[in-house]
């Protein structure tokens, strides 16, 4: 158990080095969620009273979006160094090298979030300092990790992968987007977590029941 967290906590921080030193994934991300955020504040008229419904849904497709691209771009690092043969070589579980990943994407999403949620506080005036604001925010960047992850490893070798990547994605993170949506209006409108509990409940399931799914095929993911 101990060895296994040492190889997930290994690759995570194989992927953050990296990143600290080219800057890709989490400026794909940012950059991505954060001019879609500016399309849509000129799309709507912010200085009226936006609905928190429209707001939340607005919020949640830029995000989904933008992490579709960072993910993409994190998987075709490794490809264009070859560092995932090498992983795949190395004495640990396929399924560690999925978790590894996960916990990268993970964080890779939730550290653009901290540049795209003030950006869109301050463009659409609603508040994102609450616990339950930062929970749902965590639980659906488990849920962009896990099926993102999954579906990056499956297209890493495909051609048309920056075509393939959205269209397996976008449908399958559909009840967490539903999920993050309903909860964020909620919570624009002052609600507690009594009212937000069962979607966040749903949310935690759905991320419980891709992941055992994913680390069930992780070995037909990574085969050489």
């Amino acid at each position: 158990m101990k060895n296994s967290l040492l190889s997930i906590y290994n690759i995570a921080k194989k992927d953050l080095l990296i990143e600290l030193r080219n800057k890709d994934v989490i400026l794909s991300i940012s950059g991505f969620g954060t001019i879609i955020i500016f399309i849509f504040s000129f799309a709507f008229d912010v200085g009226s009273s936006l609905s928190s419904s429209t707001a939340a849904g607005i919020l949640w497709s830029s995000i989904s979006f933008a992490s579709i691209t960072g993910i993409n771009r994190s998987f075709l690092l490794e490809s264009e160094n070859d560092t995932l043969e090498a992983l795949i070589m190395a004495p640990i579980s396929r399924d560690i090298i999925y978790l590894g990943k996960v916990v990268g994407n993970f964080i890779f999403i939730t550290i653009s979030e901290m540049v795209i949620l003030p950006i869109f506080a301050i463009l659409f005036n609603f508040s994102i300092l609450s616990l339950e604001f930062i929970t749902c925010c965590l639980l659906a960047n488990i849920g962009f990790s896990v099926v993102g992850t999954l579906f990056a490893s499956l297209s890493i070798k495909v051609r048309a992968r920056e075509v393939l990547l959205p269209m397996l994605f976008l449908p399958c993170i559909i009840p967490i987007l539903f999920s993050s949506i309903e909860a964020t209006s909620m919570i624009f409108q002052g609600k507690g977590w009594n009212d937000l509990s069962i979607w966040f409940q749903l949310t935690v399931a759905f991320n419980l029941i891709f992941l055992i799914f994913s680390l069930f095929i992780s070995n037909v993911i990574y085969e050489d």
